[in-house]
């Protein structure tokens, strides 16, 4: 007799029907939004994790795919050290079969995959349905430990009053050094900084996609290094559609966009189509000033005022004293929980006395 549902390691050759399931299955909330994949799924897979490692259940019966989730690794630094670790995402299940047992049938692969490890994992604060499962306390899943909150922000790029800056300028090939030594001695600071190799920058490596080194922004002071920030487009392997407004946001939207006409501003896209944006990510300021994220900020937004692009995203810890840098750009902002889960009852690194105060997340590597 054969096994109405099979989980499995997913291949190249199931692209096609992961990104078929991400179609199936958009994010809920104000703003229904579904973070697409095309043309190749695997493509953004190795964005987010150095080593992937994504899986999949099959209904054999219905000749489906019934659910996927991924749970690969990337290198960041936990309390100041270099390490591998785990980074759950794309946790998908097909409309047709929620309930039932399909949930415990994939968080007993996710036990028996993890053992004793634990992984990072971020659902936006608006996904209540997720947040709800979560928290359920069903003996399958792992245990969520609420690990800070990730506030994500997308800054208009039509800003009026907006000035470059003489101090800073665009990375070229003699400052790979220099950026890694920048780097080496500031990621650190915060907890869970992906780990970046400046040396593998244009190359093939697919952890680096479509990221170049003249897209990077070196603040000097005084011929000294004091910030650092890449722009990273990412649209040819990873895009955001706005499927639908719901409640409020439904008005709020044609008032905001009439707004950003009259004076500047963000406007939210009409349904069903793509979010047109770029990506500021591996962002460090020298004893995190936001003063210098400010003027970084205001330098790529001169940069940029006369491109196709509507805004630059980027995010923080909700603690992170960075956010007063973009306060004074016309934004609108998400809030995403983080967590780590695992099958303990403890993690040593959310107790152990050398934790940095705040963590570090990548949107564009969510």
């Amino acid at each position: 007799m054969t096994t109405r549902y099979n989980i499995r390691r997913a291949e190249q050759e199931d692209s096609d029907a992961l990104l078929s399931l991400i179609n199936d299955t958009p994010q809920q909330g104000s703003i229904r939004l579904n973070f697409e994949r095309s043309p190749n799924f695997f493509h953004a897979t190795h964005t987010a994790t150095s080593v992937p490692e994504v899986w999949l259940m099959e209904d054999n019966q219905q000749q489906r795919l019934v659910a996927s989730f991924s749970i690969g690794k990337r290198y960041v630094f936990v309390n100041g050290e270099k390490r591998l670790t785990r980074y759950g995402n794309d946790l998908r299940i097909h409309q047709d079969y929620k309930g039932g047992r399909i949930l415990f049938r994939l968080f007993k692969k996710y036990r028996e995959l993890m053992q004793n490890d634990w992984m990072q994992t971020v659902i936006l604060e608006e996904n209540i349905a997720s947040i709800n499962t979560v928290g359920s306390g069903r003996l399958s899943l792992p245990n969520y430990h609420d690990a800070g909150k990730l506030v994500t922000h997308m800054i208009a790029i039509n800003q009026r009053n907006i000035s470059a800056n003489n101090n800073i300028r665009r990375a070229c090939p003699d400052d790979i050094q220099l950026l890694q030594i920048f780097f080496d001695k500031n990621a650190k600071k915060k907890q869970f900084y992906p780990y970046y190799n400046f040396s593998k920058i244009g190359s093939d490596d697919p952890f680096y996609r479509n990221i170049q080194l003249d897209n990077y922004y070196l603040y000097f002071n005084d011929q000294q290094l004091v910030a650092v920030a890449g722009l990273w487009d990412q649209k040819s392997f990873k895009q955001t559609r706005f499927l639908s407004y719901h409640g409020n946001m439904k008005i709020l939207r044609y008032v905001n966009n009439f707004s950003s006409k009259l004076w500047g501003g963000l406007k939210l896209p009409s349904p069903g189509s793509l979010g047109n944006y770029v990506s500021m990510h591996s962002i460090l300021c020298q004893d995190n000033n936001p003063d210098l994220l400010e003027h970084l900020v205001s330098h790529v937004l001169s940069d940029y005022r006369h491109s196709n692009y509507d805004a630059l995203i980027l995010g923080f810890d909700q603690q992170d004293t960075l956010h007063q840098g973009v306060n004074n750009f016309k934004r609108h902002s998400l809030i995403s929980n983080h967590y780590l889960a695992s099958y303990s009852e403890k993690i040593d690194c959310l107790y152990h006395p050398s934790v940095p105060p705040l963590m570090y997340l990548e949107p564009s590597r969510l």
